[in-house]
């Protein structure tokens, strides 16, 4: 007994052993390729799209059927005044014959379909893409502002530490210090409102990642380094017209009505059906060959000829409002990008270091008495104000530059 429970217990603990390595566990630290590889994997929109590509391909097995054939079966000349010797059996077999090349026709139509709902799962995928590298920098922005705030509101605590110790001495007044500890308060609100950021932007990390990838409290790893893009305007729109999956997806459709209208002409040809009949009357038998054929006289399926020329235009005219949208999303990107990337320069290069001497300098002068309260106070909010819009232009600059990537339809970090 004691070793029958001894196996027992081996095997259910190698088995939650086995299962619990089976199962996946959520990442805790999420890179930005690992966000973008996940998002592609699970996404539900993508995985929506996936699913709708299949349909669309399932659709050339239809396509490229034949016609099933055809059977009629008669008995006649039952309760006659005649012998019954006379009844008579019939028995035709048909199987119809598609001319014009109908199936081939229906053949390049789906593959034409089949080739539209691929490019349009790219551009899905696209748009996923960037969705998921604006969440990733917007939580980079918001780690970047949280640590700012509290870098700012511990050195304001040791300030203060300092300045208690000495309104305790008489040094300074019991309102100076009073003034310091209400300054705290716009300290404490930059640090909430950049967690209610950060939250914010992992809360739709997740969301377009995946919930069950990703831990509630996971953290991103990555930093917001300035990256310059050298492409020129023609580079971009090359690159544009080259890769964007929507243009791509317009083209493809215009050979499908291309198909279609090939396809509308070939539905005008008539079908032939040859017959084989065997026929038995009494003690005879017989057999018959036959065909049937429809005389295309009314309808020669001139509507829908029409209606697949009519389309072809409408796809042509679609096709060149998706390749002017394609370019002015380039330009619009690359406006906000060259602006975005002049007001980080400046900021970088000239204001944060300026703004950053002259708080250092009013504060070492304040802790020595050589500056007034209210001198330090406005060095540093000017020094807040200003490293707080560097960490927001720098992930506009990431945004702009991830909105060019999705404007040209491709990584520009090639």
């Amino acid at each position: 007994m004691n070793i029958r429970c001894a196996v027992g217990a081996v095997c259910v603990v190698t088995l939650t052993a086995a299962g619990t390595v089976g199962a996946q566990t959520p990442l805790t630290r999420l890179t930005l390729d690992d966000a973008v590889s996940l998002a592609a994997r699970t996404n539900p929109t993508i995985r929506a799209k996936e699913f709708e590509q299949r349909a669309v391909t399932a659709g050339e097995i239809t396509a490229g059927l034949r016609p099933n054939p055809t059977a009629n079966f008669l008995a006649e000349q039952f309760g006659g005044a005649s012998d019954a010797s006379q009844v008579q059996y019939t028995i035709n077999v048909g199987q119809p014959i598609e001319l014009g090349g109908k199936r081939q026709r229906r053949l390049d139509s789906a593959r034409a379909a089949t080739r539209v709902t691929g490019h349009e799962l790219d551009d899905v995928r696209r748009q996923i893409t960037f969705l998921v590298k604006k969440s990733f920098a917007d939580a980079l922005a918001g780690r970047e502002s949280l640590s700012l705030a509290e870098q700012n509101l511990q050195s304001l605590d040791e300030l203060e530490r300092i300045q208690r110790f000495r309104a305790e001495r008489g040094d300074i007044s019991e309102l100076e210090l009073l003034r310091i500890q209400v300054q705290r308060f716009a300290f404490e609100r930059d640090a909430a409102d950049a967690r209610q950021a950060l939250n914010a932007a992992k809360i739709a990390l997740r969301a377009i990642v995946g919930q069950e990838q990703i831990a509630e409290n996971f953290e991103v790893v990555g930093d917001l380094a300035f990256k310059d893009v050298a492409l020129t305007q023609a580079d971009l729109y090359r690159r544009a017209l080259a890769n964007r999956p929507d243009l791509r997806a317009a083209e493809a459709a215009r050979e499908k009505a291309k198909a279609d209208i090939r396809l509308a002409r070939a539905n005008a040809w008539w079908d032939v059906t040859p017959q084989i009949e065997y026929q038995r009357i009494g003690p005879d038998n017989t057999i018959g060959f036959g065909f049937s054929m429809p005389l295309r006289i009314f309808d020669r399926n001139q509507g829908e000829i029409a209606r697949t020329r009519a389309e072809a235009g409408r796809v042509d005219a679609a096709r060149e409002v998706v390749a002017v949208q394609a370019l002015s999303e380039v330009d619009t990107a690359l406006a906000a990008l060259r602006t975005e990337s002049g007001k980080l320069t400046v900021l970088r290069d000239t204001y944060l270091p300026k703004a950053k001497q002259a708080r250092d300098t009013v504060e070492y002068a304040y802790r020595r008495g050589g500056a007034s309260l209210l001198e330090y106070l406005d060095a540093q909010r000017t020094y807040r104000d200003t490293a707080a819009e560097y960490v927001r232009s720098l992930g506009s600059y990431w945004t702009s530059f991830y909105q060019l990537e999705t404007a040209v339809g491709g990584s520009l970090g090639e």
